[in-house]
């Protein structure tokens, strides 16, 4: 496995270096100095909505370059599009960061290299927009993508207009919509309590989202008894066709894309007894040379292997310890959460250590309140797109009288803990390496001393 990451750190480094190197080369000559363009391109990526802009991928149709817009929110924009854009074309700004200022977190974000992640090394900022002809037309597999963003776009309206905001920017963005539909305030209030993860499809998300559609798949052939090889195969395949769906409806984003690789390894590469640090392993590698630009400079992805590995690793040693201790009168389900909360975070709190110099006090209380009530939230959303679909207005009427509850409740909790003094600790850059320094000493004489009482 050391040489398995070692062969995937290696080419995710030569591959992507070599990559943007020659097409920054490109760019940099032509749009040294931000300049007002006029260019006609494709939207060739779902538009992020939020109530101040809007914001997408497009190709430009003469050069082939590809921009990441900004555009007014009013602007009616989707997916196969074809627009000609006025507005200041620029490259994605390199930060200078002063070594010498403290308020600054160790990290300096490369922004030009996440958005190479998605082969974007342009910006442009929209001043006017219109429907053009002159791009070619749609693929069969993009024509797909548009019938699944469009149907995206519909159930996000069926959540705004039976819940009011910001609760239906919640329940919106934990099923199907991403983060885009909650306002500032709200999101901070989240970000000051460790529940970011909670208002987007967050990767316990989705794994309990494709865990319902293998179990569906399994319901489909309940009354085959004994299940030979042809019929297993045909299970694996509809799997594969819904999960995919999935990823074409949510538009894909790290959690999602690591939890569908581990879904088609687990179908194809993986054994029941096959070790969990292994798979994941593998996962990353094979995500790796699909797109290295992720694995090095995406902080999504990043905290998304930090928190599986954590969970892999650690919440089986915490809940038996809990269970074994003074401790062991609490709840088999609260122990539960409590264990993968803390093991989630070991790698978790020094990487936003190291990327924000900021940590939240109350991130177990706000985990152990909040994160139990997510699943019903999803279930009563699920409810109301049923009974909205399918008509059933007692159905939609009681799961969003129950659902409005739990948001609210949700809110009442963030709110709360968000006020308690000192709930959101922001430190200096020498404070924060310090910590850093002595947590990784703290957890290297926790991991001996527990292998020594081990052996």
């Amino acid at each position: 496995m050391f040489w398995l990451c070692l062969i995937g750190g290696l080419f995710a480094v030569f591959r992507s270096r070599s990559l943007f190197i020659q097409h920054v080369t490109q760019v940099d000559v032509e749009y040294s100095i931000p300049k007002l363009s006029t260019t006609t391109v494709m939207v060739d990526s779902d538009v992020t909505r939020s109530i101040s802009k809007f914001v997408f991928m497009s190709s430009d149709v003469e050069n082939g370059y590809r921009y990441k817009i900004t555009a007014k929110p009013e602007t009616e924009i989707m997916f196969g599009d074809c627009l000609q854009v006025v507005g200041t074309v620029s490259i994605p700004a390199v930060k200078k960061v002063d070594p010498n200022d403290e308020t600054l977190p160790l990290y300096n974000f490369p922004y030009r290299e996440y958005l190479a992640k998605d082969d974007v090394y342009l910006l442009q900022n929209a001043k006017h927009i219109e429907k053009v002809s002159g791009c070619k037309s749609l693929s069969q597999y993009s024509k797909l993508q548009l019938f699944f963003i469009r149907q995206k776009d519909r159930l996000t309206e069926i959540f705004l207009k039976r819940y009011e905001q910001p609760y239906a920017g919640l329940v919106a963005g934990v099923l199907v919509a991403g983060k885009g539909l909650l306002d500032k305030d709200s999101l901070e209030l989240f970000k000051r309590t460790s529940l970011s993860h909670v208002v987007v499809l967050s990767g316990s998300n989705v794994s309990l989202i494709l865990v319902c559609i293998k179990m569906l798949v399994d319901f489909l052939f309940i009354w085959k008894k004994e299940k030979g090889g042809g019929v297993k195969f045909t299970q694996k395949v509809i799997i594969i066709i819904a999960v995919w769906a999935f990823v074409l409806l949510t538009g894909g984003g790290a959690p999602i894309y690591r939890a569908v690789v581990s879904a088609y390894c687990g179908l194809f590469l993986f054994q029941e007894k096959t070790s969990q640090v292994y798979a994941l392993t593998v996962v990353i590698f094979i995500m790796t040379v699909i797109n290295p630009f992720q694995t090095l400079y995406d902080p999504s992805f990043h905290l998304t292997c930090c928190a599986t590995y954590g969970l892999i690793l650690f919440s089986k040693p915490i809940d038996s310890r809990m269970r074994l201790s003074r401790l062991r009168f609490i709840p088999s389900w609260l122990r539960e959460i409590i264990s993968v909360t803390l093991a989630t975070q070991v790698f978790v709190f020094p990487y936003i250590m190291f990327m924000t110099a900021s940590f939240s006090s109350v991130f177990l209380l706000s985990n152990v309140t909040v994160l139990p009530i997510i699943p019903f939230v999803m279930m009563f959303g699920f409810a109301t797109l049923c009974g909205e679909l399918f008509e059933l207005n007692f159905l939609t009427a009681i799961s969003v009288y129950i659902n409005n509850i739990l948001l609210h409740t949700i809110f009442y909790i963030v709110k709360i803990l968000s006020e308690i003094p000192h709930a959101y600790i922001q430190i200096t850059k020498t404070t924060s390496t310090w910590v850093l320094v002595a947590y990784a000493v703290l957890m290297t004489a926790i991991v001996i001393f527990s292998q020594r009482l081990k052996s």
